[in-house]
């Protein structure tokens, strides 16, 4: 009876289904769209196949202007403009997203369905606030209760409803005419679209050819029946949203049309229709088994007897391999037997090869495969070719192997993307992203998260990346639903199933990957099964697949217990067998390092995505990795994520700026979470693009004994010997360079380390300064990533160095003058004049001469503008806001006036929290700040401690010794390196997209600002403080949404701090995005002191600062 019921119930939901249109029904997928394969094209002579030029081959491209029309609603799009005169429609270039060119509106959300039910509730509100303000709910009901009936009034309604679209579904209708050469007239001609957002119809010569659904993977129609001599038109509708788009929830701007490559390809009607290459190495890594399985595309009016096919191989410099090629009949292929048991073998066509050079990132060697397909008569009909790359890619032990060694990923997600062009990306952008990639000492990419343009692909066969192949699946805004539904099946299937035969023959591909984050059901294990029997060569990654029910100590999802020990984050306690690797986001380094101590688990883990890096962020990373390389089953991880989503946007006023989710008035939004990149939206380096160059550098360095020259270095690398760096190395007083040589020599196998002597020569110590040893490996010879020269790894140490101090010059000075002036106390001297307000105890003014140095009251300062880490992530504005207000609050308590010293003494107070300000003047108009904070035990943390104050913008020559040159926190600054540093203040500011806390400088021993005349002022810390300059007040910054709204005050925000909390990189949205721990401000008491010191003509300010100091 259950078999029945569940047979008629299957039967009635079809029937219901098939009268839905295509893009509602998610039983259709596709209508005479051809099997995916590999990505070839077809060559008339083999060396044209060798050559790989596309151009040489029958490809024709219809990239260009075509004809457009644009409609906001499915039920106005033109019914039957296949067959009409379009000239007066626009134009369009063809590809592109046309929301970029100004149709429709581009929508950014990190999850959620745009084209869903509305939901009532605004953006940007608390929806349980919002709920009971606007609906009748009773009082006096109980949390649980509260949000049971919001779930029932107000998300049930606006809930998604697969396979339907709910609201206005706009449509881009296109246009193309186009001629075929007469040497095709014999040729069968396929039409190749690279991308289409998300669903299309197409028509060639008024007569419809197909539908397609799934944006990010090629759609191929046989329209050589469809054909015509002369000019031929190209019609296709491309619907925004269809039953595909629940299978495409990613974080990422959703955007439509034709915006990867269209063309034309033509092959003779007999022709190699796929190929899938394996390299199966040995056991010792050594010799390799080349094996190739071909299927033909035929026409079974031509008799295929006596055709062959050949495979060639072909060196790196394209040099034959074999004596003589492999050699297959064509009705060997074509006529294969399958086995009752069992399956075929492999290898249709496979040779051993003795000690191939291997394929690795670091040495992505490739050699070519040719396919040369001939006629009975011995005469070439068509040739094609592949790229390889002999690799071994394995996971054993816990550990992944490449090639047998075992090998960390230093990865990163990678979304399509470019400020201008949407999701529509050049080859250029392609090649930028991989080579910057490279340079920035990246191993690996995921391509988050769906598959990308397959020229990406041929770049990191090229240049050397590890890529994890992402299925286009996520369905986060109805999270697991649709993987347990089997009229989803074949959707699941289809978009991994074509993503593999599409991308099989990359050797950088070391896995495929399921999707992300849609769950855990059949579907998903339908699709592995697929896989793991198509191709063993490489693991399987998802990370949904959490948790295994069969498991002993399973415990279930969403109880307390599963809650309350996180075990999405941590393992529970293990995932189901068809992944290969344990799969996990945002981590914190607790959770990590239990799961890599776990008993259960068995298998390689990894973080698919970890160190959110949105606004000021990737806090941290070092001690990433420093856990990373602890542990051999901690296989590393991919950063969230590659490039900032900005697009680029004017306001009212033609200012440009980077504009995010709501800027283009798409509701709903996810505000900012777009920009989460390591590189700006330019794809212009960050300062935390340099701190993730720095952690992961293939070289590691270690003092021994540093006043003798002794130094550890490390290879890092698993296939390269130093033999091919060199080692510069430089020795600095304080700023200026007084030794360098090269280490030319560097022999170091990977993994080796050993100690090596830096030899400089004895050096003659000056007063006060300190001495700074630098040691840079660069690559000896230019590769085709970067030029010889390229820094890929660097190291700063400071020299264990006695110097003397020098004398105090003021000691015999005469005291300046003290005076009370009214609500001030007033101190001048030679040419300086100062004053202290009694009412607040700060200091408020400086002058030398007449002109004013200060233009703000120095004041004390424990907040900073709340980055996004702090503000939408541990919610500092909620929890310690009370330093914020806190230096409004302070009262003066005493101030206490030393003549005969020179000293002014505020001590300030708020309820149990006491700040002592003491001021040392002295003739000269020097001026020491001393700063004691004591802080009661029940007060929270502050993100600062410190003072702030304001210099005049004329002031905007600013130079400083400490770490530079790009921005460091204390959580972000091995990459930074203490040295005198000189520009504008605009140069070593950083404006983030949406303005926050940027611009700070750790380990400062003194700042300066001058104007023109050399005139100024220079702070001196007694111990290394941190410092920031604002050419903006910090309310503008906190207030400002993007940078257009950043406007230049009339002075300059001068930060001084004894400490600043790091900035995080857990992740953005909960307590785990604050600092960890030995980066937060912890501590209840803090002194530290520095000097003003004004400056006249300065010439040399290091000569300066060693006097002051």
């Amino acid at each position: 009876m259950n078999k029945l019921y569940t047979l008629v119930l299957i039967l009635f939901t079809s029937l219901a289904w098939a009268q839905n249109s295509d893009w509602e029904d998610p039983t259709v997928i596709a209508k005479n769209k051809l099997p995916a394969h590999a990505t070839s094209y077809s060559f008339k002579s083999q060396s044209d196949a060798l050559k790989g030029d596309r151009e040489r081959s029958g490809m024709i491209s219809l990239d260009g202007t075509w004809k457009f029309n644009f409609v906001e609603k499915e039920e106005d799009r033109p019914m039957d403009f296949y067959n009409k005169d379009v000239s007066g429609w626009d134009d369009i270039e063809v590809p592109s997203n046309w929301e970029m060119e100004g149709y429709g509106t581009p929508i950014y959300m990190n999850s959620g369905y745009p084209f869903g039910p509305e939901s009532p509730v605004p953006n940007g509100v608390n929806p349980m606030e919002w709920y009971q303000e606007n609906y009748d709910v009773p009082e006096g009901l109980s949390r649980q209760e509260l949000f049971s009936r919001f779930m029932a009034d107000v998300i049930a309604p606006s809930r998604p409803n697969p396979p339907f679209i709910a609201r206005d579904n706009p449509v881009g209708s296109y246009v193309k005419t186009f001629t075929v050469p007469e040497e095709w007239s014999n040729q069968r001609v396929i039409l190749h679209f690279g991308g289409v957002s998300s669903a299309m119809y197409v028509w060639v010569n008024g007569e419809k050819v197909g539908y397609s659904q799934d944006s990010r993977l090629p759609a191929e129609f046989d329209i050589t029946n469809f054909l015509k001599t002369g000019e031929n038109t190209l019609a296709v509708q491309v619907f925004r949203w269809s039953d595909g788009s629940y299978l495409e929830d990613q974080d990422h701007w959703r955007m439509s049309g034709i915006y990867r490559e269209v063309m034309l390809l033509a092959q003779p009607k007999i022709a190699v229709e796929d190929f899938f290459v394996r390299t199966r190495l040995d056991a010792n890594y050594q010799d390799a088994l080349l094996q190739i399985r071909p299927t033909i595309s035929r026409n079974p009016d031509v008799p295929i007897s006596g055709w062959t096919l050949e495979a060639e191989l072909f060196s790196p410099q394209d040099k034959p391999v074999f004596d003589e090629p492999i050699s297959i009949d064509v009705a060997d292929i074509v006529y294969e037997r399958y086995p009752q048991r069992d399956n075929v073998y492999f290898g249709l066509m496979e040779k051993k090869i003795s000690s191939p050079e291997k394929w690795s990132a670091e040495k992505p060697v490739l050699y070519s495969v040719v396919l040369t397909l001939k006629n009975k008569d011995g005469e070439v009909v068509e040739a094609r070719s592949a790229k390889v790359g002999f690799r071994e890619v394995e996971t054993q032990n816990g550990q992944l192997l490449i090639n047998g060694k075992s090998v960390k990923l230093y990865g990163v997600n990678r979304h399509d993307h470019n400020y201008l062009r949407g999701k529509s990306l050049t080859r250029d952008d392609m090649l930028q992203d991989v080579l910057l990639m490279k340079q920035f000492n990246f191993n690996a990419v995921r391509t988050c998260h769906y598959p990308n343009d397959p020229y990406f692909y041929d770049l990191c066969d090229k240049y050397g990346l590890y890529v994890i192949d992402e299925a286009n699946i996520e369905t986060h805004g109805s999270m697991g639903y649709l993987t347990n539904q089997s009229e989803w099946h074949m959707a699941f299937a289809d978009r991994v199933v074509r993503m593999v035969e599409r991308d099989k023959n990359h050797p950088s591909i070391i896995s495929w990957s399921l999707g992300n984050e849609s769950g855990t059901g059949p579907n998903h294990a339908g699709a592995a099964g697929w896989v793991k029997d198509f191709d063993p060569t490489r693991f399987i990654h998802y990370e949904g697949a959490e948790g295994q029910p069969e498991h002993k100590d399973y415990v279930a999802y969403g109880t307390p217990e599963y809650n309350e020990r996180q075990l999405g984050r941590i393992g529970n306690p293990t995932d189901p067998e068809f992944v290969d690797v344990l799969s996990r986001m945002y981590a914190n380094l607790e959770q990590l390092e239990a799961m890599a101590k776990s008993p259960y688990i068995k298998r390689p883990i990894m973080q698919c995505e970890y160190a959110h890096a949105m606004g000021n962020s990737l806090g941290n990373f070092q001690e990433y990795w420093d856990l990373i390389r602890k542990y051999p089953n901690l296989i590393g991880g991919f950063i969230w994520d590659w490039i900032d989503q900005g697009l680029l946007k004017k306001d009212e006023k033609g200012k440009e700026y980077f504009a995010y989710g709501g800027d283009f008035g798409d509701t709903p939004n996810g505000n900012n979470f777009c920009i989460n990149g390591v590189i700006a939206s330019d794809r212009l380096p960050k300062p935390q693009t340099y701190e993730a160059k720095y952690v992961m550098q293939p070289v590691e360095f270690s003092a021994v004994d540093l006043g003798n020259g002794l130094v550890r270095i490390r290879n890092r690398h698993n296939f390269t010997n130093l033999a091919e760096l060199k080692l510069v190395w430089s020795l600095k007083e304080d700023g200026a360079e007084i030794q360098s040589g090269e280490i030319e020599s560097l022999i170091l196998n990977p993994g080796d380390a050993k100690v090596i002597q830096i030899p400089f020569d004895n050096i003659k110590t000056t007063a006060n300064a300190e001495y700074w040893l630098r040691l840079s490996v660069q690559l000896k010879e230019e590769k085709n990533w970067a030029k010889a020269g390229h820094e890929v790894a660097k190291e700063q140490f400071k020299l264990p160095l006695e110097t003397v101090t020098a004398a105090d010059n003021q000691s015999k000075a005469t005291n300046p003058a003290i005076e009370e002036s009214g609500e001030s106390v007033v101190v001048s001297g030679k040419g300086f004049k100062a004053e202290v307000s009694k009412s607040s105890g700060l200091l408020v003014s400086i002058q030398k001469g007449d002109e004013e140095l200060l233009t703000a009251a120095l004041q004390p300062y424990f907040w900073r503008p709340l980055t996004d880490n702090d503000e939408r992530g541990w919610r500092a504005q909620n929890s310690l806001n009370i330093w914020n207000e806190l230096p409004g609050l302070l009262k003066v308590n005493s101030l206490d006036i030393d003549k005969e010293s020179s000293k002014v003494q505020a001590n300030l107070t708020y309820e149990g929290l006491t700040l002592l300000l003491t001021y040392q003047f002295s003739s000269e108009g020097e001026i020491k700040v001393q700063f004691d904070l004591n802080i009661p035990e029940e007060m929270p943390e502050p993100i600062r401690v410190g003072m702030t104050t304001g210099v005049p913008d004329s002031f905007s020559n600013m130079s400083f010794y400490g770490k530079g040159p790009f921005e460091n926190y204390v959580d972000r600054n091995g990459a930074a390196e203490v040295d005198v540093y000189s520009g504008k203040v605009d140069d070593f500011y950083y404006n983030y997209v949406k303005p926050q806390e940027s611009s700070n400088h750790t380990c400062v021993r003194w700042l300066s600002f001058t104007n023109n005349q050399n005139n100024g002022l220079m702070v001196v810390g007694n111990e290394p403080i941190q410092t920031s300059v604002w050419p903006y007040s910090a309310e503008n910054i906190r207030e400002a949404q993007h940078t257009n709204e950043l406007k230049k005050a009339e002075d300059l925000t001068v930060n001084i701090s004894a400490e600043l909390a790091g900035v995080g990189g857990n992740d953005s949205w909960s307590i785990n995005a604050r600092p960890i721990e030995k980066y937060r401000l912890l501590e209840k008491q803090y002194n530290y002191s520095f000097k003003l010191v004004p400056l006249t003509k300065v010439k040399d300010l290091q000569k300066t600062y060693r006097m002051v100091k």
